[in-house]
This record gives C-alpha cells, sequence and structure tokens, in this order.
C-alpha cells in the first residue's frame, strides 16, 4: 500500500472516531436550557422593594396619607354624649402636610355616623384642646382643637417631660360616664412616666411605649411616645377604647410609587411616573396624584441639593400645538403642587412640556398611548 493510502485510511478513521465523541456533545447541546430570550425592558416590571424590617412599631408608624385608625370604643356615647354601648369609630387619614390634615371618619351601630374633619397647621402644633365630639354627617374645619388620632406638639412635649398642662374636652361640663356615674370635665393633665401596651397593628398585636398621662378629674390616657404622630392609643374616660391600626408603616400605594420615584432618581438620576395622573383633557391632578406628590416631598426635602426638572409627556390624540400647551400646564401642576402644598422651594424644580414629541411607545394603540401620558422627573 502506498504512503497516499495510508495516510488517506488514517484520515477516515480519525474523522470516524472524532464523529463519535461529538456526536453525544451535539445532542447535548441541541437538548440543554435554551437561551433566555430577555423581555423588552419596558414590559418588565421595576423590581419589588425590599419588606421594610419593623424594629419598633412605637417610631415607625407613620402618620400620612392612608393611615387607617379605628378606636374599639367600650361604653361609649353617641353624638349627642348618651350612653349607647359598644361600636368603632375609624379614620382614614385623605391629606396630610403643611396646611394641616383631613380625615373622613365613620362610626359603627350603634352610634351610626360619619363625616369628615380637617385640622389647622395651628392646632396640629399648638392646641390644648381635644375633640372627642362628632355631630352625626359633619363636614367642617374645627378651629381650636386636636383629637384622639394627634395631639399636639406643645401638649406632647409636656407630658413627654412630665409637666402639668392645661387640658379640655368638647362637650358638656360633666357627662354621664360607666353606668351613669356623673362626673366634671378635666382642665388639666399630667405626665406620668412611661408605659408598655399592646397595640394591634397590621393585624398583629405589638408593644408600643406610651407615654401615661392622668388629668385632673382622674381620667387617664395613653399617648404614643412618637413626636411625629402622639396618638391618644387608649383612654379610660369619659368611654374607654383601645386602637389598632392599617397601613401604618406609611407603605400606602401613593407611598410605594413614590419610593419608586425616588429609586429611579438615585439610580439614574430619572424617573418615569405612569401613575401621575390628571382629569381628561385637563392639568387638574387626581387626588392619588396628589397623595403620590406629598410622598414623593418627603424624600425630596431629605436632599436639600437634589434639583428636579418635571416634565410632561403625552400620547397623539389632539393637535401638536395642543399637546405641546396641554404637556406644559400638566408639568406646571405637578411643580406647583410640590411648592404650594408640599413646601419645595421652588428654585428646586422646573418644568417642561414635550408633548407627543418623545413618545415611549409607538401611538398605535391605547396600551401604547397610556405608556406615552406620563411624567418624567430628570435631576439637574
Amino acid at each position: 500500500m502506498s504512503n497516499f493510502a495510508y495516510i488517506s485510511a488514517f484520515a477516515a478513521l480519525l474523522l470516524h472516531l472524532l464523529s463519535i465523541t461529538l456526536a453525544p456533545l451535539a445532542m447535548a447541546a441541541s437538548y440543554g436550557p435554551k437561551k433566555t430570550i430577555i423581555a423588552d425592558p419596558v414590559k418588565r416590571q421595576a423590581k419589588a422593594p425590599a419588606a421594610r424590617e419593623i424594629t419598633d412599631p412605637t417610631t415607625q408608624v407613620v402618620f400620612a396619607p392612608g393611615l387607617e385608625v379605628t378606636f374599639h370604643i367600650f361604653d361609649g356615647l353617641d353624638t349627642q354624649w348618651k350612653l349607647v354601648g359598644n361600636y368603632d369609630f375609624m379614620a382614614r387619614i385623605e391629606e396630610s402636610g403643611r396646611d394641616g390634615y383631613i380625615y373622613e371618619w365613620q362610626m359603627s351601630n350603634p352610634a351610626d355616623a360619619s363625616g369628615s374633619r380637617r385640622v389647622e397647621p395651628g392646632d396640629i402644633h399648638h392646641s390644648r384642646k381635644v375633640s372627642l365630639f362628632y355631630p352625626k354627617h359633619e363636614t367642617t374645619t374645627l378651629v381650636g382643637y386636636n383629637n384622639a388620632l394627634r395631639i399636639s406638639d406643645d401638649l406632647f412635649r409636656d407630658l413627654k417631660l412630665g409637666k402639668r398642662s392645661e387640658f379640655s374636652l368638647d362637650g358638656p361640663e360633666s357627662v354621664m360616664v360607666l353606668h351613669q356615674e356623673t362626673v366634671p370635665m378635666p382642665h388639666y393633665i399630667t405626665g406620668s412616666g412611661e408605659e408598655t401596651i399592646s397595640m394591634r397593628v397590621e393585624g398583629k398585636d405589638v408593644p408600643v411605649r406610651c407615654i401615661k398621662a392622668v388629668c385632673d378629674n382622674g381620667w387617664t390616657y395613653w399617648i404614643l411616645d412618637n413626636p411625629r404622630f402622639p396618638l391618644m392609643v387608649q383612654g379610660n374616660a369619659p368611654f374607654r377604647w383601645v386602637t389598632s391600626l392599617a397601613h401604618a408603616y406609611g407603605e400606602s400605594d401613593a407611598t410605594k410609587e413614590a419610593r419608586n420615584i425616588f429609586d429611579q432618581l438615585k439610580d439614574g438620576g430619572v424617573a418615569t411616573s405612569y401613575l401621575i395622573l390628571f382629569d381628561f383633557d385637563s392639568a387638574k391632578l387626581r387626588d392619588s396624584s396628589k397623595a403620590i406628590l406629598r410622598s414623593l416631598s418627603h424624600y425630596i426635602a431629605s436632599e436639600p441639593k437634589l434639583k428636579l426638572q418635571v416634565e410632561g409627556h403625552t400620547c397623539t390624540i389632539g393637535s401638536y400645538n395642543y399637546n405641546m400647551s396641554l404637556s406644559q400646564r400638566r408639568a406646571e401642576s405637578v411643580k406647583r403642587y410640590l411648592i404650594e402644598s408640599c413646601g419645595i422651594s421652588p428654585e428646586r424644580l422646573k418644568a417642561v412640556g414635550f408633548g407627543f414629541t418623545k413618545p415611549e411607545k409607538p401611538n398605535t394603540n391605547e396600551a401604547n398611548r397610556a405608556r406615552n401620558r406620563r411624567v418624567i422627573f430628570r435631576q439637574f
């Protein structure tokens, strides 16, 4: 056999051996894990923020929109201060900021009443009067009073220091309390040290630190030891109550969206929100949008060097000029609310409208148009 024949035979044998060796590898590759296809980044959901670790409920509960407070009342009085029995008084904070706060309230049967109330900033800081009287179907600002949701800053400070302070409740000069016993209303209250009691928060009974406060007529209240949320957690007169909280850690939908915006700003200096919405064909902010901006303002205030450009964007419904004007007015509306209602300094904000000139998606269907109607915050 010639040298060429030997070489050809050897080459054929080598190819045969290689085909046997590589075949299983090829099969493994064809049946192995498939390549992951990364979805359109726009469609990917934002990473859910890590759950907040609760280490001290006393200081971590937050007085903010979305908070729900229920006073479970025993031997309670109705809106005419008549003994009616046990019921729940439920309050939800709707607005809270430099202009005071607003809450909706409702009494379950047998008291059976509802309404809304506003508390002025001056009363939040200084009032030494607490209202426990709620007329049926009220919608009012009760000037001069706080309530069991939150005593004033001055009163809390005095009780914390163990001082004797002027103190009064609304209602008659004496009330029928607990089985028809007539007791005069209090005129003074004194801090009497700290006690730890149990309060239900988000469905769990947790220990909270309270300031025990005793009135000159013997009535006693336990005030949450939190200067930003001095709640009257318990009381023994003119009726007895204990308290439970829901949405208490500031994680309402508005707060989550505000935190999402701020996290985006920290990561890249730009944040997009699809939840800051306006009335149709208008620059008027919806209430849900105001709640987001109120929560966002706390983050902005915590970063005094942060300056933001507010950008308004629209879809292609309407003319070019119309959408340029609408987007500018919407951006101005966001800026104005942050300044006038949330206390952000004007020099930290500017507003620009881009109309439909910078779409995120093709304006070919309603889902895409909804993505294009957005507010962007850009650091400058």
